[in-house]
């Protein structure tokens, strides 16, 4: 039971981190063209320290190869997924049209922070992560 728990909280955490970390221009160009490219980051979720690691592993075949890794004092956790073009500019969109509504709600004075279960791109992304035919997941 333990493991199940801690595999569901870590595809919260990557798909949350995946989503938030790919909404940077170097990533989604890359992204877009399949180019090798790596982001790390560190950061503190439900008090423990967490580090992450997005890859884009190029292409292989028709698809675009994907790897993002977590690290936490509880354990690790891997997904790899191969994603078609349009799975990724599904992804891209959902990415961008999240930033326009941010950026928007930031002008008009609102809260501009983006509930992880709202946000587009995360919900896209758990659509991908729950499909075997596209992700794998490993620990």
């Amino acid at each position: 039971m333990k493991r199940v728990y801690f595999l569901i909280i870590s595809l919260i955490i990557i798909s949350a981190g995946a989503a938030t970390c790919m909404d940077t221009d170097m990533f989604a160009e890359k992204f877009l063209t399949c180019s090798p490219y790596t982001e790390n980051s560190t950061s503190e979720m439900f008090g423990m320290e967490v580090s992450s690691s997005l890859q884009i592993l190029g292409l292989r075949g028709d698809l675009c190869g994907f790897k993002s890794s977590i690290s936490t004092p509880a354990g690790n956790a891997n997904i790899e997924c191969n994603f078609t073009q349009t799975q990724i500019e599904e992804l891209l969109s959902a990415m961008s049209n999240n930033r326009t509504e941010i950026e928007t709600a930031a002008m008009q004075g609102l809260d501009a922070t983006p509930q992880i279960g709202e946000n587009p791109a995360v919900i896209i992304f758990n659509k991908y992560f729950s499909d075997t035919s596209v992700c794998t997941v490993t620990n």
